[in-house]
Parts: structure tokens; sequence; C-alpha cells
């Protein structure tokens, strides 16, 4: 089988973004990947207003895939050439082999259990009669496989909290798997609503693998004219904060809301960016990740 290679560049000038697509020029680079130079989650792609910031080299790295044949200082040569800037180095190299890469990504995906009640199945694992609820998700695009603990904190809650007369909409639906969790426990109408066509694509995929019935809504698409008993979002800090009215309005009067995707650190500000709407609590953590609960406040 032929081989391969990731070249980690570190290019300290510019915009990231407006160099991948100047090196993706020269035919020998087959893909470009742009990293952190610091780990989650510290990483600044976003600003506190939600808005992507410029990917900038003082901030983050490119990776390149070419084939493992290729000389990497030549490469390396010409991308200077071609962007006229010599301080550009190579810190890494990593060669690797080709694979089946659809029984290798399966093979990454087996059984989580969530609770001792709950667990989470691939679609190609055969046994899905053991006693318990099984969620079966196809690991497509869109997150939600339920190895995340924001995930899990959520299918937690959702299991512990069942009520057949409780409506749940699932803000940042991404694969389904809070939607169909909460169809699985008997809630009596269920939505998920993304922003994403290619998440909201896999969810449908995962609804009819559990034969659930969910309606799922691309976020422009979406009128917020119904209220629920229940809202859940499981999404970054700054998403929230940037989608708090919108969450507050999805509420019924005494509505729940169920908030993750949020370090421990970060629970000041979410309870400072919700204080005027209703009192936020931490009702579960899990690694750093918080589960945050919060009623909303009767209109006189």
């Amino acid at each position: 089988m032929p081989a391969w290679k990731n070249i980690t560049l570190d290019i300290p000038k510019g915009d990231l973004n407006s160099i991948s697509e100047k090196i993706s020029e020269i035919n020998r680079v087959l893909s470009i990947t742009i990293t952190d130079k610091i780990d989650e989650p510290n990483s600044k792609w976003f600003d506190e207003g939600g808005k992507q910031q410029p990917l900038l080299g003082e901030t983050h790295l490119i990776k390149l895939l070419t084939s493992a044949s290729i000389n990497s200082e030549l490469l390396n040569n010409d991308i200077r050439k071609k962007l006229e800037d010599e301080t550009i180095n190579i810190l890494k190299e990593e060669i690797f082999e080709d694979r089946d890469w659809i029984q290798h990504s399966k093979n990454q995906f087996r059984e989580i259990k969530i609770t001792d009640t709950l667990r989470i199945l691939p679609p190609w694992v055969a046994d899905k009669n053991k006693d318990g609820t099984s969620i079966i998700i196809d690991p497509g695009s869109g997150f939600g496989t339920g190895s995340h603990p924001t995930t899990q904190l959520c299918l937690k809650w959702i299991e512990k909290n069942n009520d057949p007369n409780s409506s749940l909409i699932d803000y940042g639906c991404g694969s389904g798997i809070l939607s169909i969790a909460a169809d699985k426990f008997g809630y009596n109408r269920v939505v998920g609503v993304d922003n994403d066509h290619q998440a909201l694509l896999n969810a449908e995929r995962n609804k009819d693998l559990n034969s659930s019935d969910i309606v799922f809504f691309h976020s422009d698409d979406y009128n917020n004219n119904e209220y629920y008993d229940i809202t859940v979002a499981n999404i970054l800090l700054n998403t929230i904060i940037s989608l708090r009215e919108t969450l507050i309005s999805s509420l019924k009067e005494n509505g729940i809301l169920i908030l993750s995707g949020i370090l421990e650190e970060q629970a000041s500000d979410i309870i400072d960016a919700f204080k005027s709407d209703m009192f936020l609590s931490i009702v579960d953590q899990q690694e750093g990740w918080l589960l945050m609960k919060g009623k909303k406040i009767n209109s006189k």
C-alpha cells in the first residue's frame, strides 16, 4: 500500500486562510489543515461575540498531506518561494501507511456505556438487544458520538428526568444523539435544530436507524414560534451566549434550560450572561466540563 506524510509548518506571518489557498496551488500538496499552536480549551478560533477570528501564524499552524515519497525540504523551499517568505519552517513530519480507512474508522467506535441502562452503539455492532436502552449512532459529520463528557452529561440528565408530558428542543443537535435519547425516553415532542446541513443529514440517518419520531430543522428554516418545556444546548460558551435570547424565548413559562459545553472556569461567565433571565446552577460535572440548569422566570 502507498504511504503518506503529514508535514506541519510554522508560518509566523500572515492570515493562514489566504496562505492555505496559495499553498494548495502546489500540486504535490494533497490537503491542508489549520491547527492550534495551543491546546483546547484555550483556542482562539472565536472572539467573545462568537465570530471567527483571523487564523494567524502567531496562534495556528498549517499541516500538509502529501506522498511519503516527496522530499519535504524541497517542498518547503517551493512554499517559501510561492509565499516569498524565508521564515517558514518544518516543525514535524509524520509518515503513515495507507489502510482500509472504512474498517479503521469502524474500529474506533465501539459500545459506549453511559449509565447502567443506557449505551451508544455504532450501526455495525450486531448485538443491540441487551437490557436497557441502546441508541444507534453512525459517527459521521456532526458532533455527538457519545464519547465526549458534555454529551454524556446531557444524556444522563435526559434519562434521569424523562417525562412523557414534556416537550424538548435540542439546539445544536449535531448527530441528533440527544434528540434521539429524548424520543426513546418518551418525551412527547422532540425537535432538533442545527446550522450545519451535513450534520442534519447525519441526524436524519441516525433518526431512521433508531426509528425515532423527531423533526430536524436547519436554523435558517426554523420559525421559533413554538414553546418547549425543556431546551437543551450542548455547544460552546460563546455560541451559547450569542444564542441567549433564542434559547430563552424557546421555553414555556417555568421551562427548564439545560446547558453543557461549559468548562468549570467558565461557570461565572455563563451565569452572568443569563442572570437577567434566570439563575443557572451546576447540576453535574465530568472531566472539567459542566452541566448547568436554569428555570425560566415567570413574566408578570
